[in-house]
């Protein structure tokens, strides 16, 4: 299928603000911990995530290769603003949706109709963002603003773990595609959401604890593949960096619900590592 250009570097750029809408919802939702604003937020970070999945696929489809560039983010210790922010973020992505359409044209009706869908979900995803930014409003920042439940020196062991998680989101939704196998790609896909959850696991225990910080994009770890055995190889290595790094980073987490739960993780890794063994 021959494709511009142009649509491929807008589809790109409609990539890399998906990739920033996912992480900047995931840790809004993190904030909320367990108030009954976490489930929506959290619902919507996964809708992100799928719209994530489909742009990959039809940008490898049209021939081009994915980008892992990331929009900014917003990140405020204040619930009300993140919210408002998450309004405009919806906002940002239906415009570059707008003229990826334009850019399209008539050339790609298939195309046309995948961007169309993703847009009617960034309406209701903007639309249920302005409602809820309206009910902290209402029932003030203080009902929402998470209670501290760790320790300071436990910072930077939660953020080395996201560190780690967010490489295998990522490594795991670059393979579904690159891998050129249906069967791998869901196992692969499968694969991020699990990392996925283990980034909210850690992430969770810094609630409270000031404005959150993102990690980086990693940029030397992950990177779009081309065969099934480029897949595996980058799995391989992937889940060997997380064997060293629960192994080194577990016992120096002060709290035990943390530390519980980076174990629960690292077992996790373990089977993880089984199922890749066994792919073809």
């Amino acid at each position: 299928m021959a494709t511009s250009s142009d649509v491929l570097e807008s589809l790109r750029g409609d990539l890399a603000l998906e990739h920033g809408a996912i992480l900047q919802y995931v840790v809004h939702a993190v904030q909320l911990r367990d108030t009954a604003l976490a489930d929506p937020v959290k619902r919507i970070a996964r809708e992100e995530m799928w719209h994530f999945e489909w742009l990959v696929e039809a940008i490898t489809e049209r021939g081009g290769e994915p980008t892992l560039e990331r929009a900014d983010m917003f990140l405020s210790a204040a619930i009300g603003e993140s919210l408002r922010e998450d309004v405009d973020t919806e906002k940002m992505a239906l415009a570059h949706y707008a003229r990826t359409l334009e850019i399209v044209g008539d050339s790609d009706p298939d195309l046309t109709a995948l961007i169309e869908r993703i847009v009617d979900d960034e309406r209701h995803h903007r639309a249920r963002f302005g409602r809820l930014a309206s009910q902290v409003e209402r029932d003030g920042e203080e009902a929402y603003t998470a209670t501290p439940c760790i320790q300071p020196s436990d910072l930077p062991v939660i953020g080395a773990a996201m560190v780690s998680e967010y490489a295998g989101i990522l490594t795991y939704l670059m393979n579904k595609y690159g891998s050129g196998d249906c069967e791998q790609g869901e196992q692969y896909f499968d694969l991020a959401i699990d990392e996925m959850r283990h980034a909210g696991w850690v992430a969770g225990h810094a609630a409270g604890m000031g404005i959150p910080q993102a990690p980086p994009v990693p940029l030397g770890t992950v990177a779009f593949v081309h065969s099934t055995g480029e897949a595996k190889a980058a799995s391989e290595r992937l889940e060997g960096m997380a064997e060293s790094f629960y192994a080194a980073k577990t016992a120096e987490a002060g709290d035990p619900d943390l530390r519980d739960d980076m174990e629960r993780a690292a077992a996790q890794h373990a089977y993880h590592r089984r199922q890749i063994g066994e792919m073809g």
